[in-house]
């Protein structure tokens, strides 16, 4: 399809089986609580766009993103050596979104984020990077089909969202000196491309993965909790391909020790997962209109699946991602 929103303004909510050409927030037909229509300037102020994307491997994690509010752009690079324990990490905050750029469509990505000697450049078919520590040029191919989505967000805003987990990889990534060998099935990657006019004030628990199964099938997973989830949600996981929808699901932690194990399972009983962290990564902001507490841990996952098609799937030591996230925007 063309553009997700209609030349009256409007957007329709739910699942898109064919990839969106322009994602045009800018045309949709804001407007307040109240019905008063939101002027364009402080429109465009009030969209966030942001763009993960993850690789992991048997020796290394990787997570890089770009963060686009507007007012303030956001950038962090990661490398997580999985024998050794010990993450190396880039990030800027730059105002006014300087620096930072995600394009409006989702059917080619198109995000950098570049800011003295910070580098990062996302499309559909390559990551590249590069920071004082750190330097990665990854190519992608042949992905799995995308989780496209629409949801409201509040009273009157939205967010579209596509999650691809998991994405065959071929590259290189170089760490204070050592070079990691990026190549499928043995790692995989996954990308997390968002827009729209979220909640001001939110959270989010979210899981995900992208690896190979010991069985050689390739496997994806993406689960979250607490945004992006209403009428419709975003949890789902990827069996060679082919896609399990899940229904709500519910993270179990202990928020004064998030390093012991989270318990995550969903409503319809397809996900019986455990997660154990091993390492972090997050920030804390506090910048008066803006606060942002974030944490995302690399570690393990353990326990059940259950496909579509019924097969019960054994998931033992497969690493992957969870985050506990609050941000007021």
């Amino acid at each position: 399809m063309s553009n997700l929103i209609t030349s009256e303004g409007k957007i329709r909510f739910g699942f898109y089986d064919e990839p969106v050409d322009s994602v045009n927030y800018s045309d949709y037909d804001l407007r307040t609580p109240m019905g008063i229509k939101v002027p364009g300037l402080l429109k465009k102020i009030m969209a966030n766009q942001f763009h993960f994307a993850g690789i992991i491997g048997p020796d290394v994690m990787v997570g890089m993103a770009v963060v686009d509010l507007k007012y303030l752009a956001n950038g962090f690079l990661y490398v997580y050596d999985r024998k050794t324990k010990t993450l190396t990490e880039t990030k800027k905050i730059v105002p006014l979104g300087m620096g930072g750029s995600i394009a409006s469509t989702a059917r080619s990505y198109d995000s950098s984020f570049s800011s003295g000697g910070f580098n990062i450049a996302l499309t559909s078919f390559r990551m590249m990077a590069s920071a004082p520590e750190i330097s990665l040029d990854v190519k992608l191919t042949k992905p799995t089909e995308p989780l496209r989505l629409c949801t409201r967000s509040g009273y009157r805003g939205w967010v579209y969202m596509e999650k691809t987990s998991p994405i065959p990889v071929s590259g290189k990534v170089t760490c204070k000196g050592k070079t990691y060998e990026i190549s499928s099935p043995a790692c995989m990657g996954l990308m997390d491309w968002t827009t729209g006019f979220m909640r001001r004030d939110t959270y989010w628990e979210w899981a995900a993965t992208a690896t190979t199964l010991p069985d050689g099938r390739s496997f994806g997973l993406n689960l979250c909790c607490g945004v992006n989830e209403t009428s419709f949600t975003e949890n789902a996981f990827w069996v060679a391909g082919a896609r399990t929808k899940v229904d709500t699901v519910n993270f179990e932690f202990d928020a004064n020790d998030l390093y012991r194990p989270w318990k995550i399972t969903s409503y319809d009983g397809r996900v019986n997962l455990v997660f154990t962290p091993e390492a972090e990564r997050g920030e804390a902001v506090n910048a008066m209109l803006v606060k942002s507490k974030f944490t995302q841990f690399m570690g393990t996952f353990e326990g059940t699946l259950r496909t579509e098609s019924g097969e019960t799937l054994e998931i033992r030591d497969i690493p992957g991602w969870a985050e506990d996230h609050y941000a007021k925007w």
